[in-house]
């Protein structure tokens, strides 16, 4: 009889773990790219790491991450650079698309990031727990001995690279304070790992479940 309830389970874990994968790939055909960029923009905008798949017109395969949507448009990133998708009959995108698939995980967890001094690397680096599909900060970043040069590729990189931005808000000598809008943690622990700040505001990270020991603000769904 327990071998009975325990394939009983397996078989209804399986089901369900089924139904979230479904849930997490939406289908679009080429023509519906109104559709697709509207529910890539809704879910870039609650915090969710968004992958999307293209079949193109002529047979081929072409996926990366979500950078923006708007219109007719989708654009993604695909090994470092920035490629343009339209529909079917697109003239001035760089993919025609035949089929769109949208492909996210899990929820939401918005965080409260208190005020926190120290170095990049040591600060950061807590965020990123390897459980997680992305992790984004929106909040404000004072940062000793960076140089124009440094701050520069740190906005590029936000702004360009990523659904993300960051605002520089003033340059004292060797010295800025920015603001930052959902762009990624891994980024910033990259390019501010040596340098001393003081930084606090909100994380949205997308995972399975809670993984970092701060006050919740809320949780996001689809």
């Amino acid at each position: 009889m327990d071998r009975v309830k325990l394939a009983l389970m397996l078989v209804i874990l399986m089901g369900i773990i089924g139904i979230v994968i479904t849930k997490s790939v939406v289908h679009y055909q080429g023509g519906e790219i109104y559709e697709a960029a509207n529910e890539i923009m809704n879910l870039l905008a609650k915090g969710f790491n968004v992958t999307v798949e293209v079949e193109t017109v002529d047979g081929k395969i072409v996926k990366g991450e979500a950078f923006a949507a708007k219109g007719s448009e989708i654009t993604i990133i695909v090994n470092g650079s920035r490629v343009t998708v339209g529909g079917p009959s697109a003239t001035k995108e760089e993919i025609k698309a035949k089929v769109i698939r949208v492909i996210y995980h899990g929820k939401v967890y918005v965080y409260e990031f208190p005020g926190t001094q120290g170095y990049g690397r040591d600060i950061l680096r807590n965020f990123l727990t390897g459980k997680e599909y992305s992790v984004r900060f929106s909040g404000r970043i004072y940062i000793k001995n960076i140089s124009i040069i440094e701050l520069g590729k740190l906005k590029y990189l936000a702004d360009y690279m990523s659904y993300g931005s960051i605002t520089i808000n003033g340059i004292y000598g060797d010295s800025a304070i920015i603001t930052a809008n959902y762009v990624p943690v891994q980024l910033l622990e990259e390019e501010l790992k040596n340098k001393e700040i003081f930084i606090y505001g909100i994380l949205y990270v997308n995972s399975e479940s809670r993984t970092l020991p701060l006050k919740i603000i809320e949780v996001r769904s689809p």
